[in-house]
């Protein structure tokens, strides 16, 4: 409520200075009190129209964490502070001694906002400034119809399941090699997306990305679908995308792939070789308590200049399994179709051990057919993972990989043939 004494003395000043207006003299002190008696009554009424006023709070906590959400109590608005830290260190070597790795690097760094303005209208915003250089990663504005969700802006073409999960919920450091070597990514466009309690769907059309500065951009066309169901202390989902893209003026597409660290080099390698390619993917996951796997198999046919004669189809896939030896679970999330956040039944900061998780995954890439010879790579993955509490973790990968018939790497030899070991470790934070 307004202070009293507060505007007892701006109307006093008030008045006051109406009387320097005039001499001081002229006035009686019974005008002087007729004066005090209107103010007086003045600021009664005031007191009353502001206590009549509606005092709602501007704004409250709506949920705790890591970071904090505000929002109105009317619910029109919303604002929360997002983001994550990796800090990454990794080792590579391979059989032919041409590629010696021992280094760090700030994966991830993070930083943005998401929300709500006016009720339905939602937003994201972040920027990554991982390498010392800023990239902006979502950027994007979302309004509910009656046929779904639209989104415009900057966001992930909606393509198999490891990419469409997020990097803080992926079970090991690098996700499966096809989403890399298939140039998964985020560009700029808009979609429509909808779904139940067990089912997804989502269809996009993109125009170039936030680096593309071609006159004439590219275009990409792309959907998702998934379908899932949930039994006893687990659920499970199944799955597909499909993807058509047509590279910007004057640019071409390649295909290429490192070994299981992103600190480690490029064996696999085609040249730039299409301006057009086409990809299919499908995708399937179940969890049961403790224990939780998933598969996913894509395959991609890429057009050379246009020759039917030359094209090209590439494939690859993963199976991988884990399983949390303290009895946690890993959600899935099917009204999303992604993997959700693990939850931590003692984390550290209560005293306890945290959630403890081993996991293993075989992982295949192809690109090599019909005159192209980028190389075929399998990998053997073997992961632990200490979740210190939900928004805290610590991973540690090895990986073995095997290559064949890479003979456009010169980094193979005149064999094509290479393997190569790499050792990753992950501190993880996100808010």
């Amino acid at each position: 409520m307004m202070n009293r004494n507060f505007l007892s003395t701006l109307l006093l000043a008030s008045a006051l200075s109406t009387g320097v207006a005039t001499p001081l003299y002229a006035q009686s002190i019974e005008e002087l009190k007729a004066q005090l008696e209107m103010l007086s009554k003045r600021i009664e009424e005031l007191e009353k129209k502001q206590a009549a006023a509606p005092q709602g709070k501007v704004a409250e906590i709506k949920k705790a964490g890591p970071a904090l959400t505000l929002a109105t109590d009317d619910g029109l608005f919303e604002f929360k502070l997002r983001g994550r830290l990796y800090a990454d260190a990794g080792w590579a070597h391979d059989n032919d001694d041409a590629m010696n790795v021992a280094g760090t690097e700030l994966r991830a760094a993070r930083i943005g906002i998401e929300g709500k303005a006016w009720g339905k209208i939602g937003y994201r915003f972040e920027a990554d400034f991982a390498g010392n250089t800023t990239t902006v990663n979502d950027a994007f504005i979302t309004y509910p119809t009656s046929f779904g969700k639209v989104t415009v802006g900057n966001f992930k073409t909606p393509n198999s399941l490891e990419e469409q999960t997020s990097s803080r919920f992926v079970t090991f450091i690098e996700r499966g090699a096809f989403t890399d070597a298939f140039n998964l990514a985020r560009q700029l466009g808009v979609s429509l997306s909808n779904g139940g309690d067990n089912w997804t769907f989502k269809a996009a059309v993109f125009r170039g990305s936030v680096s593309d500065t071609a006159d004439e951009q590219g275009t990409t066309l792309a959907g998702r679908v998934t379908y899932g169901g949930k039994f006893d202390n687990g659920a499970w989902m199944l799955g597909g995308s499909v993807r058509y893209q047509e590279a910007s003026e004057g640019a071409q597409y390649r295909y290429r792939q490192r070994t299981y660290h992103h600190l480690s080099d490029r064996l696999l390698a085609t040249g730039f070789i299409t301006d057009e390619d086409f990809m299919y993917g499908l995708e399937a996951a179940a969890q049961m308590g403790a224990f939780h796997a998933s598969a996913e198999w894509a395959s991609l046919s890429a057009k050379d200049g246009g020759s039917a004669a030359r094209n090209a189809t590439f494939s690859g896939g993963y199976v991988e399994a884990g399983w949390f030896i303290t009895g946690e679970s890993r959600p899935l999330k099917l009204s999303s179709g992604v993997w959700d956040r693990a939850a931590v039944n003692s984390p550290i900061h209560k005293g306890g051990v945290g959630a403890w998780e081993v996991a293993a995954k075989y992982d295949i890439i192809d690109l090599t057919d019909n005159g192209v010879f980028g190389g075929e790579m399998d990998t053997i993955v073997i992961g632990l993972n200490w979740y210190l509490n939900r928004h805290a973790r610590v991973m540690a990968n090895y990986s073995h990989s095997t290559i064949d018939d890479a003979f456009d790497v010169a980094a193979n030899g005149a064999d094509g043939e290479n393997s190569a070991d790499t050792f990753g470790l992950r501190f993880q934070i996100d808010w």
